[in-house]
């Protein structure tokens, strides 16, 4: 009986009508928001979860293949960035294997690793060592891989102890470090 004395007052029912009105705009903008805001938390989450890096202070990666060790190598300083899958390297040693034993070492001053190519580019004093003592030494190294060839360029120098010093703009190295060959315009001294 009260509800019918309201709604007789005109003046009643329209601030009925009006606090409805505004309860159900308030509610539907409830609603909106949290809808809005939802979607928003999922794509700062994805986001979050997609771009991790990581600084690592004495950084050891090592490649192996069915039981037999690749190879491996130390840094003091890697950067990880997982949104180009690249390891950023500093101050690299590191050492290729064969049947269990060292075919090569080498240092650089600076490299990267793609964690999915499985690639090492080495820049900056880059120096490889043979295990017969040839050295090379090079602004830049590629390695792809056992079975591709390692890409040497850059003011290539190759030194084969007691015999010759060659110098070149590329040299390509097999990957198993059996051989190697000199491309482009070359020096070469011979020790007699």
């Amino acid at each position: 009986m009260a509800l019918d004395k309201l709604i007789k007052n005109k003046k009643n029912l329209a601030i009925i009508i009006t606090f409805s009105i505004l309860g159900l705009a308030c509610l539907w903008a409830f609603i909106y928001a949290g809808m809005i805001t939802s979607s928003f938390k999922h794509k700062i989450i994805d986001q979050t979860y997609n771009n991790k890096e990581a600084n690592i202070e004495n950084l050891l990666v090592t490649e192996t293949k069915e039981g037999e060790k690749l190879w491996e190598l130390y840094a003091e300083v890697g950067r990880y960035s997982d949104t180009d899958n690249i390891v950023f390297l500093e101050k690299v040693l590191g050492n290729f294997y064969k049947n269990k034993e060292v075919t090569a070492s080498f240092k650089a001053d600076s490299g990267t690793y793609h964690s999915i190519k499985k690639e090492i580019i080495l820049y900056d004093n880059v120096v490889i060592v043979y295990k017969d003592g040839t050295n090379i030494q090079c602004d830049r190294i590629k390695y792809a891989g056992k079975d591709e060839d390692i890409i040497a360029s850059g003011n290539v120098r190759i030194e084969k102890p007691n015999e010759a010093v060659i110098i070149g703009n590329e040299a390509v190295l097999k990957g198993d470090f059996s051989d190697f060959h000199i491309e482009g315009r070359t020096k070469t001294q011979f020790y007699m």
